[in-house]
């Protein structure tokens, strides 16, 4: 990764690790500002349903927050289950960088996790994102995943002002 970044947002499905692995970074990277998705739903979206069109909302809303931590001269660490190709777009136009977080094994989270049972407007169950061009780190669950977020830090040039 050789381009200098001002922020990273995570995306995948709900128990992939994004929040593990923003914590991890924000522990090795000065500056940084967390913005997680589940925070933002309570604090901020609370008006929001579940839908595609609420998601679409709710993730505007984070764009819009880690705009004004980068226009704050700090570094936004966001992540959320939905993601689009438009938000793609605007993350990179202003310097953020997508990562979608995939979990191997993930049929086996689906069958214990509470978001997947019984719930309606379900990322991964009930709504889906096409592909989209952005980098995707796995996580096994296993010492392996810790160790790639321990190259990935070292790898990401982010930009301090």
């Amino acid at each position: 990764m050789n381009k200098n970044y001002k922020g990273i947002w995570f995306y995948g499905l709900s128990g992939s690790g994004k929040t593990y692995i923003s914590k991890a970074i924000s522990k090795k990277v000065s500056n940084t500002i967390l913005v997680d998705g589940d925070n933002v739903r309570k604090l901020v979206s609370y008006d929001l349903g579940y839908s595609k069109k609420d998601r679409e909302v709710q993730i505007n809303r984070i764009f819009g927050i880690c705009k004004i931590i980068i226009y704050s001269k700090k570094i936004p660490i966001a992540s959320s289950v939905y993601f689009n190709n438009e938000l793609n777009l605007k993350c990179k136009k202003i310097g953020i960088l997508p990562i979608k977080i995939e979990r191997k094994n993930f049929h086996k989270i689906i069958k214990t996790h509470k978001t997947y049972k019984n719930n309606k407007n379900v990322v991964g169950k009930d709504i889906s994102y096409s592909k989209l061009k952005t980098s995707i780190l796995v996580n096994d669950n296993t010492i392996n995943f810790k160790k790639n977020i321990k190259i990935f830090i070292k790898k990401i040039k982010i930009k301090k002002k």
